[in-house]
């Protein structure tokens, strides 16, 4: 499908509810959803960072998006029954289609994490902030310590843990479900680490 936008790193998103699946496509001259069978767009929004990198990720009836290169940095929750054009108008941070948006905050390499009932989105500096997915409300911010190099890998989760990798290859497990941060511990893999880790049958893969 043509897009009248510029390269991205960002790759795409499938989202599937009943007989209803679309593509979802982070960019910055303008965030679109496609209808999955057809091409034809669905809505689109604009107000990206220049260089999207960032996968979407779905739950609760909402896409969130988030970009952090250029002028801006924001957070998007877009309703995913959405269609036309649901741009923010003005100084707007919400609307019907948009239940709620940060305009500063946003990550630029890392894709944001949503688990239960939180998104988590983790910055290049390492600062953590934790939202109520359906709502916006900032449940915690804090860094993840210093001396890590920075993080580009984006996190994983499993039995209520959350594993951030900092680019000196130490992974940081995060307590999920808190009211404010909680490390459980820090361990070194002892070299660079810029990749996300895997899990598969009760087992964590990192690759250095």
């Amino acid at each position: 499908k043509p897009r009248k936008d510029l390269p991205a790193w960002s790759s795409p998103a499938v989202h599937g509810e009943g007989n209803k699946t679309q593509v979802i496509v982070n960019g910055y001259r303008h965030i679109g959803g496609y209808d999955f069978r057809t091409g034809s767009e669905l809505w689109r929004f604009h107000g990206g960072g220049d260089i999207p990198v960032p996968t979407p990720v779905m739950g609760h009836g909402l896409a969130f998006i988030t970009n952090a290169h250029g002028r801006l940095a924001p957070i998007y929750a877009i309703r995913l029954d959405s269609r036309g054009d649901i741009s923010l108008k003005g100084s707007a941070t919400s609307s019907t289609q948009v239940p709620w948006s940060v305009r500063r905050g946003g990550a630029y390499m890392q894709t944001p994490l949503l688990y239960g009932e939180r998104l988590y989105n983790c910055r290049d500096n390492g600062v953590l902030a934790c939202y109520e997915a359906k709502t916006g409300r900032v449940v915690y911010e804090a860094r993840l310590g210093s001396g890590f190099g920075g993080f580009t890998a984006s996190p994983v989760a499993s039995s209520g843990n959350i594993y951030y990798t900092s680019e000196v290859g130490d992974v940081l497990v995060v307590k999920a479900g808190t009211s404010e941060l909680k490390i459980v511990s820090r361990n070194p893999l002892g070299e660079v680490c810029l990749s996300t880790p895997a899990i598969s049958e009760g087992e964590l893969f990192f690759r250095t």
